[in-house]
């Protein structure tokens, strides 16, 4: 493979005065790029599993969950504008991505400070939501540009593994972000949870502050170095030229079908998740920890096993066969769960059975996960290497929609439709998705387009 491939690097073994660098460090460079993934998970756990639950013990209703909720998705659905405006802006003596993420960082840990200082926060859900809002912009701007540097700096060949810790990682977030977060929720309010959640961000925070991309950048605008970056490596002329080669890469019947995929694999999960939230708690009589132990909890650990399975597969299989193998099971087990309703009388078993209840969650983060990992290797495989990162974003951005479109629909469903019709609704859909895949061909990019300019 050519060398000018995003993606590609081989590793550098000459000494240097600055060996904590990311390039020539992959073992440092895994730790790094994991840990800034949970850094994604602590606020998204917060806001849809203990936050949620907060409102759902409280009686809210799947309306208003939904619309907090879904404001905590709505900026993942337009952060491909972040991937053009990376490659074409920076500051280079600091490393292609890393300035990016210092700023989103900062960014992350100002806006959950605000949302401390607001109180009551379930009387004030319309602030809450828009704060919330804002801290997204800031974990999508994060994700972006991590996304960007893991697309600079991974080999093809271990992509699937990297995406794999990488998005499992995630879920660690996810878990601190909820279970144990929401332990610290007391009857005095969210206080202590907030104040833990800021310093965990900021301590995350020191990762990119003091480690550089490549050996010879500043650590610092104001500390010795310079700019690092190869020819192929250096900031786009202009975002015109940006948007024509990501217009040519979305020329293919391969790279629209792919977001095609994204567009749709999620609406399902996205539907079913405020509405899981107000059925455990509300009808059958969960507590709030009760739920998040499991959901938040040692659930979130298997949704990390489910991730680093899921992305060592999608390196031996292909991402397209394990990710629809994940769709299939996914539908199965949101199916038998709407069958398990009590009214329905199909089946031997009812979800007034607790160990039914943990075997859907459980089901559906593993299941979840797999499929996340097999879909980022596939977006980095299926991405012209020449606006990799811009496109992979693109495709994260879609997936997110994905979900966005599911929450906003949720509201709407469930005062037309049974909750036994709904979850047989979403296992369709889940499973007309499958129809796609086999008309992918994730390298068709490299084939037609190769390296153009």
């Amino acid at each position: 493979m050519d060398q000018g491939c995003i993606g590609y690097h081989e590793d550098i073994v000459e000494e240097s005065p600055y060996k904590l660098n990311l390039t020539d460090r992959p073992l440092l460079r895994l730790i790094t790029l994991c840990v800034l993934y949970v850094a994604q998970g602590i606020p998204y756990g917060f806001v849809t599993v203990t936050f949620a639950s907060y409102l759902a013990e409280r009686g809210e209703t799947v309306v208003a969950i939904a619309s907090v909720t879904a404001l905590s998705t709505l900026p993942w659905t337009f952060k491909f504008v972040w991937g053009p405006f990376m490659d074409r802006f920076g500051i280079p003596s600091m490393g292609r991505r890393r300035p990016w993420i210092l700023a989103a960082q900062f960014g992350m840990t100002v806006s959950i400070l605000s949302m401390a200082f607001v109180p009551n926060p379930a009387e004030h859900l319309v602030l809450i939501g828009w704060l919330v809002f804002v801290h997204n912009i800031f974990n999508s701007l994060q994700d972006v540009s991590v996304d960007a540097l893991a697309v600079d700096l991974l080999r093809e060949s271990e992509r699937g593994r990297v995406n794999g810790f990488m998005y499992g990682s995630k879920y660690i977030g996810i878990f601190l972000g909820g279970a144990f977060l929401s332990r610290m929720v007391s009857q005095d309010g969210l206080g202590i949870a907030f104040t833990i959640q800021i310093i965990m961000l900021g301590g995350i925070m020191l990762f990119p502050l003091l480690l550089r991309e490549r050996s010879g950048e500043k650590l610092l605008p104001w500390t010795p170095g310079s700019s690092q970056l190869a020819i192929d490596q250096q900031l786009a002329h202009s975002i015109v030229q940006l948007f024509g080669f990501l217009k040519r890469a979305f020329s293919l019947r391969s790279t629209l079908l792919a977001g095609a995929i994204g567009l749709t694999i999620f609406i399902a999960g996205g539907i079913l998740s405020p509405i899981t939230n107000v059925l455990f708690i509300q009808d059958l009589g969960w507590t709030r920890t009760e739920y998040t132990d499991i959901n938040g909890g040692y659930g979130v650990f298997l949704g990390l096993a489910g991730a680093i399975v899921g992305g060592i597969l999608a390196d031996k299989f292909g991402p397209k066969k394990i990710a629809s193998i994940g769709c299939v099971i996914l539908a199965l087990s949101y199916i038998t769960f709407g069958l398990s309703s009590p009214d329905s009388g199909v089946l031997w078993f009812d979800w007034t059975n607790r160990p039914v209840v943990i075997t859907y969650i459980l089901v559906d983060v593993w299941m979840g996960s797999m499929i996340s990992a097999s879909l980022f290797a596939m977006y980095m495989t299926v991405s012209w290497p020449k606006v990799a990162a811009t496109q992979f974003t693109a495709y994260m951005a879609i997936l997110n929609m994905s979900t966005f479109i599911g929450l906003k629909t949720s509201g709407i469903i469930s005062e037309y439709f049974t909750l036994p019709m709904i979850f047989l609704g979403a296992g369709i859909l889940q499973v007309i998705v499958l129809g796609i895949f086999p008309f992918i061909d994730v390298h068709q990019a490299r084939k037609v387009l190769g390296h153009e300019n």
